[in-house]
């Protein structure tokens, strides 16, 4: 097994909170898997071998999950399946994938590596879906976007029990240009998500908006990181989820205002639901700030169902287990709502 350490707090606080960092577990060798196309518009070109590692843009990425995983995807030397936009191109339609793992040996740990460049005033919209067997996984995703470009990104993860998955996210983006991030988290097992985005160029953003339950013994880790490097750049964040039995899980939401960035705004909130006593929350909005002329806020809300609304429901006679599933279902579907590809919001809800 390889021991890697990934998802690190950019500065680190107290070591006795144990949210600094964390580790995870892979199996040694290491297999490759490449998402299946269940729709793409005619305006993406496709390279399902493209070396990113040569292109020097990509070199000195920061990822979301960290240098050593990055080390790792690199040593193996694994190509990437690239999707293109060139410039001016706007995608009428959705890019859907599907990284279904019950193909893959149980003995490796299974490698997707995706490469989305959008020239500039491009536009697309990719919706991933990761499913299949408890497995030993990586996914790694790497941006680049023009002037005036615009990735709307939404992963949805339903992978069964005793699956542990990382998944990595890192990009650059230059004037006008922006990431709109939806996670939709539901599978079981050990979760990671990590991202890193480069706000460079003037007005650039990133936008994201996860929903999760955690429940049983599963455990959920998070780190988000928004580097602001233009001036009148912009961050949102907003988590939103349950947890339930045993479960824990780890926030970590950086915005990191750098000298020069002036101008630049920057929100991050989360709001838990703890619905049993035995669940393990951790919390960390963190705003770093090298430039004085910026805005920035965060703010998180945790606490259980209020005993108000718990009288509300039951005296119409809901049973309390059913206003709990009630509750939870809500927090996933209200972040489902928002996604922008009707045919994804209309196939999960309607899995519901």
């Amino acid at each position: 097994m390889k021991t890697i350490t990934i998802n690190k707090l950019p500065i680190p606080t107290w070591t006795w909170l144990k949210v600094n960092d964390r580790t995870v577990e892979l199996n040694d060798y290491i297999s490759g898997v490449s998402p299946k196309i269940i729709d793409i518009p005619m305006e993406i070109e496709v390279d399902n071998e493209y070396h990113d590692f040569k292109n020097p843009d990509f070199l000195d990425m920061e990822l979301g999950a960290g240098e050593g995983l990055g080390d790792l995807i690199r040593d193996c030397g694994a190509i990437s399946n690239c999707y293109r936009v060139k410039k001016g191109d706007k995608c009428q339609t959705a890019l859907r994938l599907n990284v279904d793992y019950n193909d893959v040996d149980e003995a490796s740990t299974a490698l997707s590596r995706l490469t989305f460049i959008l020239e500039d005033e491009a536009e697309m919209t990719c919706v991933i879906f990761f499913k299949g067997k408890s497995v030993s996984a990586i996914n790694d995703i790497r941006i680049m976007a023009g002037k005036k470009a615009c990735l709307t990104l939404v992963e949805i993860f339903d992978l069964q029990d005793d699956s542990t998955f990382v998944d990595s996210i890192g990009g650059n983006y230059d004037e006008k240009s922006g990431l709109k991030l939806t996670h939709v988290m539901k599978s079981q097992g050990d979760i990671s998500l990590g991202l890193a985005s480069n706000l460079v160029g003037y007005k650039s953003y990133l936008d994201i908006d996860t929903g999760y339950l955690v429940k049983g013994n599963d455990k959920l880790d998070i780190n988000y990181v928004s580097r602001h490097r233009g001036r009148l750049t912009d961050t949102k964040i907003n988590v939103s989820g349950v947890l339930r039995d045993t479960a824990k899980k780890t926030f970590r939401g950086t915005i990191d205002f750098i000298k020069g960035c002036k101008d630049a705004t920057g929100d991050e909130r989360e709001d838990v639901l703890l619905m049993d006593p035995g669940v393990h929350n951790n919390t960390v909005p963190l705003i770093l700030c090298a430039e004085e002329d910026v805005e920035g806020a965060h703010g998180a809300s945790i606490g259980k169902i209020s005993d108000e609304i718990l009288f509300y429901l039951q005296a119409r006679g809901i049973p309390e287990e059913q206003i709990n599933e009630l509750m939870a279902k809500s927090r996933i579907d209200a972040v489902i709502g928002r996604i922008s590809d009707e045919a994804t919001r209309a196939e999960l809800l309607g899995n519901e």
